[in-house]
């Protein structure tokens, strides 16, 4: 049986990662139409092999968006899944660190998502992991 406030944690988690989901989506998307040229600072010139992979990582944001929502349904089942998503983008969050070091401080619009991508993903993955915890010993009635 499960209580109030498990099912209302685990709420919250979906409604979190559904809402931080829409970030690597819109701007992947935006990323992959418009190229480098919406970054801040405009990037009028980049080269057609920057640009080309400028866009597959983007096409890359956006691809992991819809992986992460389908776990939300059953987000307490979805362990694997959901941690090798939120392993891309704290990856990612490693790749801007090493931009950082090798090229100097990016636009400081980038500088939540490095935080986002290096302390939120594995805050969010020991959330995910209480909130299967406290699953399988509602299904098993240990408390």
């Amino acid at each position: 049986m499960t209580t109030k406030g498990q099912t209302g944690n685990r709420r919250l988690l979906q409604i979190t990662l559904g809402i931080l989901t829409g970030i690597p989506f819109v701007s992947g998307l935006v990323g992959m139409i418009t190229g480098p040229a919406t970054l801040p600072g405009g990037q009028s010139d980049v080269t057609p092999t920057l640009d080309s992979e400028y866009r597959f990582v983007m096409a890359s944001w956006f691809a992991v968006a819809p992986v992460i929502w389908s776990t939300l349904p059953r987000i307490e089942e979805k362990t694997s899944t959901l941690r090798m998503a939120m392993g891309v983008v704290f990856i990612g969050g490693v790749a801007r660190l090493i931009s950082w070091r090798k090229a100097g401080r990016p636009h400081p619009i980038f500088i939540p998502a490095i935080v986002l991508e290096l302390i939120g993903m594995p805050a969010i993955a020991a959330w995910q992991t209480h909130i299967a915890a406290l699953a399988k010993c509602d299904v098993r009635g240990e408390y």
